[in-house]
């Protein structure tokens, strides 16, 4: 009988279980693993958003510029021209009809808006249409959009050179992302005011 309560107390003293510091410093380890997982989770996600806000603001700068591209190059010719506004005539088959468009693009605190009256006749005095349209925002309140040159790649100057000098026109978009580079687009569009050979 007496090995057998001895048997007993040794059953007894197996089974205790975990101390208050054995199980302290399991949960301290589990704490530490799951903050450096959770840290990291949050930094991918961040960097996803963050690579995705760059995407989408190419495509914006991308869209915009080709937009705006595609008017200035068929412009015949331009009728005005700054670092806030371009005001140009475009003229379109309507289905064998040709139709002027009158663009107008200013540029004002970060956006682009395009005003485009349509003549038809093209010869008309008033337009049978006018609409108003953000060709893009959000961009850099301090870069300027648009930049002019001569054939002989000299800057052309508003106010001062004849518009029969403006060559090119060049696009420069750019976009401020929250806490990255900014994103910037640029393209240059020969018009047609002068012929320069191109």
């Amino acid at each position: 009988m007496g090995q057998l309560m001895e048997r007993g107390r040794s059953m007894a003293g197996d089974e205790r279980g975990f101390t208050v510091v054995e199980l302290l410093v399991v949960m301290v380890i589990l704490l530490v693993i799951s903050t450096i997982v959770v840290n990291g989770l949050v930094t991918g996600l961040q960097e996803t958003a963050r690579g995705q806000a760059r995407v989408e603001a190419l495509t914006d700068l991308e869209r915009a510029a080709q937009r705006m591209a595609r008017d200035l190059r068929f412009a015949d010719p331009v009728d005005a021209a700054s670092t806030s506004q371009v005001i140009i005539n475009v003229l379109r088959d309507d289905g064998g009809t040709a139709v002027r468009h009158r663009v107008t693009y200013n540029v004002a605190a970060g956006t682009v808006t395009e005003t485009r009256a349509i003549y038809d006749p093209p010869s008309a005095a008033a337009p049978t249409s006018t609409t108003n349209s953000t060709v893009i925002d959000e961009l850099d309140p301090a870069a300027t959009v648009f930049a002019f040159f001569k054939a002989d790649g000299q800057a052309w100057t508003s106010g001062t050179d004849a518009l029969s000098d403006l060559a090119e026109i060049r696009l420069d978009l750019r976009r401020q992302l929250p806490g990255q580079n900014p994103m910037e687009l640029e393209t240059s569009v020969f018009v047609r005011n002068v012929d320069d050979g191109r």
